[in-house]
């Protein structure tokens, strides 16, 4: 039944996105949305330039800069507080023992690194330089991320799989709602190849492995199988935005590349204008890593301040079209017996179309005292509850603690995630 309903979901989905009409030719340039292209000078923070240059193309699209100043985020921020955040438990880890900007990631540690308000900061108050000296390092470690100017929030992150024509009409989708998307692929610089006046790439001899990332900016249906070397199967291409600076390829840093080509994923990001008073309280520093078999799972948070206002919960999916159910329970100054103790204030109900970090705002401000208890409890339609845990050479340095986060497979007998050795993937936001 499950694998029925599936397949009817992909056709629906399917004729959804056919029914768009989407143009067979589309580029994001054309209105002025995509950022200049960088350099990224060294190998291995591309995942960083990537994800950021999705970022700033959708706060162009969102138009967001009534300034009209180009969004220009800086890549070092990223990803040297990644590897060197502010405490033991929101650094990620890595098996290479390469150089720190050198250091590989993936889309993930993006969403996670911003979901806590750590960032992004402009380039102009951290500019980005691949040559770290000793003392550049230490000035850097003195100061924890938090603490430059954020420039925007993260409100959504969609993760998205699949090469298929379903998945290209929904990157397609996409591109043109939101802005540019960030892909990975196999990058071999001697299967580039000139063409004419195109720039393009294909290369099918390494299978589903994948070594950099870059953004997707448009794409031409009728792009011809003749412009790759070796020739696709067939035509049409991905306009791709590169990160090895403008001299890079024949088309100014941009390069076509076929459909063909494996791709893994790709991550669409949502954001919004920056608010100096938004405060968040959460235990996932390192974000989503793995799944565990529940349904339930809830946060317990003490509030700090005086008079804070709760006016939006984030949590992530792990599939499409995935149900969830939000229950809000005030517990008083004293910490609760069970995550579902207390006073049940407020019920939220939806169902979330793509996989990824959502924010889901309340209908109204909740106003929370100082030292009061509160229990978000979410269950999700599926026996897939995403979590913070260790992984080795990438969240080694997760921690748990008592009476934080709970799990329950039908929200009445609940387990410390201190024994399961997981934190659950729930936030909540204060103003």
């Amino acid at each position: 039944m499950k694998k029925i309903f599936a397949l009817l979901l992909i056709f629906f989905l399917a004729l959804e996105l056919e029914a768009q009409a989407l143009p067979v030719s589309f580029d994001l340039r054309d209105y002025g949305l995509v950022t200049p292209i960088k350099n990224q000078g060294i190998p291995g923070p591309c995942w960083a330039f990537a994800a950021l240059s999705a970022m700033e193309s959708n706060y162009l699209s969102q138009n967001l800069n009534a300034d009209k100043e180009i969004p220009d985020l800086s890549e070092l921020q990223l990803a040297y507080y990644c590897y060197k955040g502010s405490t033991r438990e929101k650094r990620f880890t890595s098996g290479r023992k390469s150089g720190l900007l050198s250091l590989e990631g993936n889309l993930f540690m993006p969403v996670a690194f911003m979901s806590r308000l750590a960032g992004p900061t402009d380039e102009k108050f951290l500019p980005y330089m691949t040559d770290l000296s000793n003392s550049q390092r230490i000035s850097l470690s003195k100061k924890k991320p938090e603490k430059y100017k954020r420039s925007m929030i993260l409100k959504e992150a969609f993760f998205l799989s699949g090469t298929q024509t379903l998945g290209l009409e929904l990157k397609k989708d996409l591109i043109m709602r939101h802005g540019a998307i960030a892909v990975s692929i196999y990058s071999e610089p001697e299967k580039f190849h000139t063409r004419g006046n195109f720039y393009t790439y294909f290369n099918n001899s390494h299978g589903n492995e994948i070594n950099h990332f870059v953004t997707l900016i448009g794409w031409d249906d009728k792009f011809p199988a003749k412009n790759f070397s070796p020739v696709p199967s067939r035509s049409g291409a991905w306009l791709a935005k590169n990160s090895w600076g403008e001299s890079r390829g024949s088309n100014g840093g941009y390069f076509w590349m076929s459909y063909d080509q494996h791709t893994y994923g790709g991550t669409a990001f949502i954001v919004a204008k920056n608010d100096r008073h938004i405060k968040h309280y959460g235990y996932d520093d390192l974000g989503w890593c793995n799944n565990l078999n529940y349904s339930w799972a809830a946060n317990v948070f003490k509030i700090e301040g005086k008079h804070e206002k709760l006016r939006e919960i984030s949590f992530y999916t792990p599939d499409i079209n995935t149900p969830y159910e939000i229950f809000i329970y005030r517990c008083g100054k004293n910490f609760p017996m069970l995550p579902t103790s207390g006073e049940l204030v407020k019920n939220l109900k939806g169902e979330i179309y793509l996989t990824g970090y959502h924010t889901i705002e309340l209908p109204e401000d909740i106003w929370l005292e100082s030292g009061e208890y509160i229990s978000i409890v979410l269950r999700l339609g599926v026996n897939a509850m995403p979590v913070e845990m260790k992984i080795k050479n990438y969240s080694d340095n997760f921690a748990v603690n008592e009476g934080e986060s709970f799990f329950s497979a039908e929200g009445e007998r609940w387990i410390d995630g201190v024994n399961l050795k997981a934190n659950a993937c729930i936030k909540i936001f204060t103003y």
